[in-house]
């Protein structure tokens, strides 16, 4: 089960959680828990024409990794939008819903959107990455969105409306203009003829430094601080001189939104190879709230030995 880490603890006790989750079909995107595209998770989104069917593929894995076909019974927060019956998604009406199922504590979500027109009506919003998240009292960031139909393509000419979730923190102007007005977190987001878009953390003022304790999981150890800081256009993120972790071969460091196992190494940002004392990584292309957890990770058995959450 989980050869390929040597000296890696096989005790009962030590056993991973079960995993439930969405494998991606066609038109699924699975994303992990802040919108990421990953190749599987517990969360998906979806876009289909009204009177559309499309098959959705789970996988149940229990704590011993083995996986078991298990009977699901999906809820739906909009009936009359879309169900799930026969392990196919049904689009029935346009509009936007949540269908859920959970087994044994796990759940799965799928944020389905049904459009009346293929070719017009917008399926999804989102927003990319901007070249940082951290501003100083005043300081500016421009977010840019787009929107596509179920097909994925680019629709131009529509109108985008801009929220700030603490507007005594962040405003956002028509336009996508970010602005800092005090110190603090929040986040923004955008909606196009009703379809939200994913949401950008913004840090203000005091908070340009993250840092975490780490814990055991899975019954092995990691122990120590981390912390994490944007520094000349790059991510640094440091294991302090009091880290340790269980070993193995292919013990790596990860950024990750989640801390199960699977989802870090499918998901996650891997950093390097760790074998012992303290280290720094430095990584471009990355904001210092675009990932919550920092994970010890038995890479080639997708084992999380601990995790640290970063938090100001």
């Amino acid at each position: 089960m989980i050869s390929g880490c040597i000296g890696l603890d096989t005790r009962d006790d030590a056993i991973r959680d079960i995993k439930f989750s969405i494998v991606a079909t066609t038109k699924v995107i699975v994303t992990d828990e802040a919108g990421n595209l990953a190749p599987k998770g517990s969360i998906a989104r979806l876009a289909l024409l009204a009177g559309e069917k499309e098959p959705i593929l789970t996988e149940f894995l229990n704590k011993y990794g083995v996986k078991e076909a298990k009977s699901l019974v999906w809820i739906s927060s909009m009936p009359s939008v879309g169900n799930v019956t026969n392990n196919e998604v049904n689009a029935l009406a346009a509009g936007t819903c949540f269908l859920s199922s959970t087994i044994e504590g796990k759940s799965v979500t799928i944020n389905l959107t049904v459009v009346a027109n293929a070719t017009n009506d917008v399926a999804s919003v989102t927003i990319s990455a901007p070249t940082t998240t951290s501003l100083s009292i005043n300081g500016t960031a421009q977010l840019t969105a787009i929107a596509k139909n179920t097909n994925g393509t680019q629709l131009n000419g529509k109108t985008f409306e801009w929220f700030s979730e603490n507007a005594n923190i962040l405003t956002v102007s028509s336009t996508g203009l970010v602005t800092a007005i005090a110190n603090g977190e929040a986040e923004v987001h955008a909606k196009v003829e009703g379809i939200k878009s994913n949401s950008i953390t913004f840090s203000v003022g005091s908070i340009n430094q993250l840092t975490g304790t780490f814990q055991n999981a899975g019954g092995y150890m990691a122990k120590g601080t981390v912390t994490a800081k944007e520094q000349n256009g790059k991510l640094i993120v440091e294991l302090g001189s009091d880290f340790s972790a269980s070993v193995a071969l292919g013990t790596f460091i990860y950024l990750a939104n989640s801390t199960s196992g699977g989802t870090v190494k499918s998901a996650g940002l891997e950093l390097g190879q760790w074998s012992s004392g303290p280290i720094t990584f430095e990584v471009s292309g990355v904001t210092l709230n675009q990932y919550k957890y920092v994970v010890v990770l038995c890479k080639p058995a997708g084992v999380t030995f601990g995790f640290a959450e970063l938090k100001p």
